[in-house]
């Protein structure tokens, strides 16, 4: 079964977005569900917009996973965090990628196109992308972490009606 993915850009990251878009498609055999840039002129100040509808499309479990290329990743990712149940992280190196995913079941990433060249972007989301967390065999306190991040989630946040699975926070 194909991986479901979200995909999108600011102007600075498209060309580079569109490399990793292609690559996504022939080397990990992803399904590209949402991929809202066409061109540059797309992804003018549009990060804030980005961030809220692929935060809404993981909500709604159009696909469970996104990546964001910009200059840094960094406004993207913040915008993001501010939906219930998702967690978005900037990461430039392969190491806090796979960790984002493994110890905080990160959903999307930020990839900075002024940071990473493209070859080794891809060792970065190669290591998202192919370490699932598994509740099975996740460390117990990566586990307690989530619920405690859900708990905030329910304080802070207002849960959307529409939200369709758990998002990550416990097994399914």
């Amino acid at each position: 079964m194909k991986t479901k993915i979200a995909l999108a850009s600011d102007n600075i990251g498209f060309a580079t977005k569109e490399k990793l878009k292609k690559y996504l498609l022939e080397e990990k055999d992803a399904e590209i569900v949402f991929d809202p840039v066409k061109s540059p002129k797309d992804g003018e100040n549009t990060f804030a917009r980005l961030a809220d509808d692929m935060a809404e499309a993981i909500q709604k479990d159009a696909c469970r996973l996104g990546i964001y290329i910009c200059g840094t990743g960094i406004g993207f990712t913040c915008q993001a965090n501010k939906h219930w149940g998702i967690r978005a992280v900037a990461v430039t190196d392969p190491y806090s990628a796979q960790r984002a995913r493994l110890s905080n079941n990160a959903q999307i990433i930020g990839l900075g196109c002024r940071v990473n060249g493209f070859e080794y972007m891809k060792q970065v989301v190669d290591a998202w992308y192919d370490n699932p967390f598994k509740f099975e065999t996740a460390r117990e306190n990566s586990k307690k972490n989530l619920l405690e991040a859900k708990a905030d989630d329910d304080r802070w946040l207002e849960k959307p009606n529409y939200i369709a699975w758990n998002m990550g926070f416990s097994p399914e």
